[in-house]
């Protein structure tokens, strides 16, 4: 066989192709599993400005998935995602200006990308910003209203962390008044969705508990 035979294809200039090599790599598709291969096609395809890629390859340094963990660099091609309008890169950014991971501890810029987030449709984001304005976290005044706002609004959606938290509000009268059947109704949801904690909630339900387990 010639060497000409044996040179690598170049991966294509297209970085939405690239970001689908990447992901074939990643999983194993058709081509033997190779995650350091992936992320390489991954930072590839964000380089050449393709969002997905961005968040995909940001999350991989986060994990340490395939490349050696790095939250700052993470955080680089994260919130090149963000600052392109990407929902679910504005929540991931959120997280680390919360936990101080990649970048320095804001809470107020938690705030804004949480918010921002929710607002593009990302249902963690929701949940989460529906918990700090429930319990005042973050910069964020305590604001019951905006609370149910986001935890309904994802609830409708079937998101289970959202029935989770909405159910254990109105079971165990977390800052509202308590509903036990409606509460029990959306833990029932969430659990038939796999909800692990949910299911320990109802358990809970069951011998006569007040509090969330």
């Amino acid at each position: 066989m010639s060497d000409d035979s044996q040179r690598e294809v170049p991966p294509p200039k297209d970085p939405s192709k690239v970001f689908a090599i990447a992901g074939l790599y990643y999983q194993g598709l058709t081509v033997p599993e190779d995650k350091a291969k992936a992320a390489a096609l991954y930072q590839l395809s964000a380089d050449r400005g393709y969002e997905q890629a961005m968040v995909r390859y940001g999350i991989m340094l986060m994990e340490g998935d395939g490349v050696e963990q790095d939250y700052v660099e993470a955080a680089k091609y994260i919130k090149m995602a963000a600052d392109r309008g990407n929902a679910n890169a504005m929540f991931l950014l959120a997280t680390m200006y919360t936990d101080g991971k990649g970048v320095d501890r804001i809470p107020h810029m938690a705030a804004h990308y949480c918010y921002e987030a929710a607002m593009g449709g990302n249902l963690g984001a929701m949940v989460e910003l529906a918990i700090w304005y429930r319990d005042g976290l973050n910069y964020i005044k305590k604001d019951m209203k905006q609370c149910l706002y986001w935890l309904i609004k994802a609830s409708l959606e079937k998101y289970p962390p959202a029935m989770y938290e909405l159910g254990c509000m109105y079971a165990f009268g977390e800052s509202v008044e308590r509903d036990v059947e409606n509460g029990k109704a959306l833990l029932q949801h969430a659990a038939l969705a796999g909800d692990t904690d949910a299911e320990e909630a109802l358990v809970v339900l069951e011998v006569g508990g007040c509090q969330r387990p």
